[in-house]
């Protein structure tokens, strides 16, 4: 316990005890520490990483099956001693069920498709083998697109897909049609010094008020990829702001709506929008939807992946980094999918990038 209060991103204790301490750490975020026994983890690890609603749910299923479970263990009734589990996999087979992954754990049908094998293949980070969505020094990045691109190789992505803003979006930096066409020269002079990792040629193109789009046809027919996204006019009515995304979504020239609800977390609630009409228009026109990892938006949201599953949609999983830092940002994307229950096929840049090159021209 010394050890932990003693970390220099400790900010303050507010209590400490043998098997207990909590603390605030340096964000402002409470972190606790606790100590079981070596029999007692797998119980532990379960409880402190499931919802209170998951674990009322599986303690249920404990009853139904003559079993007391907590965080100590799982007791037969009658008896003091707990059944011995290993890990968390034994645990749950003694509840009839296969493992179920932390992300899923909400009591949101897990557990009855844990009964029934239907648990998804869920996607890894490992699984994702293009960074898209991202930008340079040419929009409001910190970073330039061959540092980029060798960051992004270091972390083992096996392409990248560069988004700099559109030249609506003057405030970042936006790019005028003829900087956008001198970008695609910068990238074949970087693709020769980091002839290791390929480089997609894309933008993020600002959704007019109209929802018509930044450049003509003629401008984005010649990338790679586009990302739409709403950057301005938030109060518009719910259905002023539904057929906006809509007509953009159906765009033919639209691969990726970016960011779908516009939040950003603790500072802008989502803008009003029919998300079902959206998701809806985005699966008729191929269009896939972003989730995106930068911790201020994370959208969309976990709650809403499986909703725009059903709809037909598929998904990028993006840092939305603007430094080659952020890049680790697809990790935060990853998590987000997971907790959505996607696994790799819903993810279009799972793909190698010819695949994704394919799928974006052909969508």
């Amino acid at each position: 316990m010394q050890a932990f209060v003693s970390l220099p991103f400790v900010r303050r204790v507010a209590s400490r005890g043998e098997t207990k301490t909590s603390v605030e750490l340096a964000s402002g975020i409470a972190c606790d520490l606790r100590c079981v026994a070596n029999e007692q983890f797998p119980f532990a690890l379960h409880h402190f990483t499931g919802s209170r609603e998951h674990n009322t749910a599986l303690r249920r299923r404990a009853r139904q099956r003559g079993l007391k479970m907590n965080e100590y263990g799982l007791f037969p009734e009658g008896r003091g001693e707990s059944i011995v589990c290993a890990g968390e996999e034994e645990l749950f087979a003694a509840l009839g069920l296969d493992w179920i992954p932390p992300e899923l754990r909400e009591n949101m049908g897990e557990i009855e498709a844990a009964a029934e094998g239907r648990l998804p293949r869920l996607v890894e980070a490992a699984d994702v083998r293009g960074m898209i969505h991202f930008h340079t020094t040419a929009s409001d990045g910190r970073d330039s697109l061959e540092a980029m691109a060798r960051a992004a190789r270091e972390r083992g992505f096996s392409y990248i897909g560069v988004c700099d803003h559109s030249r609506t979006a003057a405030y970042a930096g936006g790019l005028s049609g003829d900087a956008l066409k001198a970008q695609r020269d910068e990238i074949e002079r970087v693709k020769e010094r980091v002839p290791e990792i390929d480089i997609l040629h894309g933008v993020e193109s600002d959704i007019l008020a109209d929802g018509e789009l930044d450049y003509p046809g003629e401008v984005l027919g010649w990338l790679d990829f586009v990302v739409v996204s709403a950057h301005s006019r938030f109060t518009m009515s719910r259905e002023e702001m539904t057929r906006r995304v809509v007509r953009a979504v159906e765009n033919p020239h639209a691969t990726i709506l970016g960011h779908a609800t516009g939040r950003l977390l603790l500072r802008r609630e989502p803008y009003a929008i029919d998300l079902e009409a959206v998701f809806e228009a985005a699966a008729r026109g191929g269009t896939a939807i972003e989730i995106n990892g930068q911790p201020t938006r994370l959208d969309l949201d976990w709650r809403l992946c499986r909703a725009a599953r059903q709809a037909g949609c598929r998904f990028a999983v993006t840092p939305d980094a603007h430094s080659t830092a952020e890049i680790e940002y697809v990790a935060l994307s990853v998590g987000t999918a997971r907790k959505g229950w996607l696994g790799k096929d819903d993810i279009v840049n799972c793909m190698e990038a010819d695949a994704f090159r394919a799928w974006a021209r052909n969508k």
